[in-house]
């Protein structure tokens, strides 16, 4: 009976072991997301771009960068390196697009950035 128990509770423990690494991004990615603000501050990004508040999505712009800085060493773990590529370039690009008030490019760019944020268990 008590080898039984046993690889029963191993079997468990391997088969948590491997659902946890096999989607453990999409499972903490939202949390996350939550917890650093980073969800919150794309969506209040693209709400300053549809109106065209540039200083307001200026601001909305770094805090979605601190947020993202927090984000990316917890995520990097389990995440495509492109994924991380693409998110910092889309955001250094949106800085620029912002700068110069660059309202179909800012809002490309902000869409792309929450798509792939979306869409980040699935990567």
């Amino acid at each position: 009976m008590h080898k039984k128990l046993m690889s029963a509770i191993t079997g468990i423990i391997l088969l948590v072991s491997i659902a946890t690494l096999t989607c453990s991004c999409s499972l903490l990615s939202k949390p996350l997301g939550k917890r650093t603000g980073f969800s919150e501050y794309l969506n209040q990004l693209e709400e300053n771009i549809r109106s065209e508040k540039w200083d307001m999505a200026k601001t909305n712009l770094e805090d979605s960068k601190k947020a993202w800085k927090k984000l990316k060493p917890l995520l990097q773990i389990d995440i495509d390196h492109d994924f991380v590529y693409d998110m910092e370039n889309g955001l250094v690009k949106l800085e620029a697009y912002i700068d110069t008030k660059q309202k179909p490019d800012s809002l490309s760019t902000i869409l792309l950035i929450k798509d792939i944020w979306q869409n980040i268990g699935t990567l």
